[in-house]
């Protein structure tokens, strides 16, 4: 019973090592930096910004798995994780599909609700920041990572500024994808340095 209670926690703590290599934080960080970018000096492109980062989700899992197993090995999961990894791999493609609508949303909305001077006007530069606070709120779930409640806080921050002094909605994106970006490439370094590449038999 202890050793099949060692084998549960040593599985979790594998998983969880997969889980802070910082590749995720890249991604997402790149994909606030690239839409805050095209909502603020490239506006015609910014109602579709969103479809970039959806389009590369897949692809970036896979490599951040390649990546791992390279670092901590070929772990086969449990049938419980791999249900869980599976559930995961939907619900962030789910969360990427909500990505692009909501960012479309958005956009649709802030530009209707530019000119106009009642409270969902004057609210309106921050939605996108907030509807994207949700998302982080959702992966911190979804993921074992709760610093993804971290990043909602800092979008929920700067939505409110954003609000406040009327400014593009791309600030707040771009103020957190700076956060998150840096912060996954402090996470990418100290994972390359305590998991040095395991050689192949």
């Amino acid at each position: 019973m202890t050793g099949n209670h060692d084998l549960q926690n040593l599985e979790q703590q594998t998983y969880r090592d997969s889980y802070s290599n910082g590749i995720i934080d890249i991604y997402i960080g790149i994909s606030l930096l690239w839409i805050g970018v095209a909502w603020i000096w490239l506006p015609d492109i910014a109602g579709l910004a969103g479809a970039l980062p959806a389009i590369f989700i897949a692809p970036m899992l896979v490599g951040r798995k390649r990546f791992s197993e390279k670092r901590i090995g070929y772990v086969k999961w449990t049938e419980p994780r791999r249900q869980w990894e599976h559930r995961n791999l939907v619900g962030a493609l789910v969360l990427g599909t909500a990505f692009l609508l909501l960012g479309v949303g958005a956009y649709i909305f802030v530009s209707d609700s530019a000119a106009d001077p009642d409270v969902l006007g004057n609210l309106a530069p921050g939605l996108i920041a907030w509807l994207l606070a949700l998302v982080a709120i959702g992966l911190a779930f979804l993921m074992p990572a709760r610093r993804m409640l971290a990043y909602a806080m800092v979008l929920i921050a700067a939505g409110i500024w954003t609000a406040q002094e009327n400014a593009s909605p791309g600030w707040p994106l771009l103020a957190a994808g700076t956060v998150v970006t840096v912060t996954g490439i402090a996470m990418l370094i100290r994972f390359i340095r305590s998991n040095p590449v395991v050689d192949q038999p």
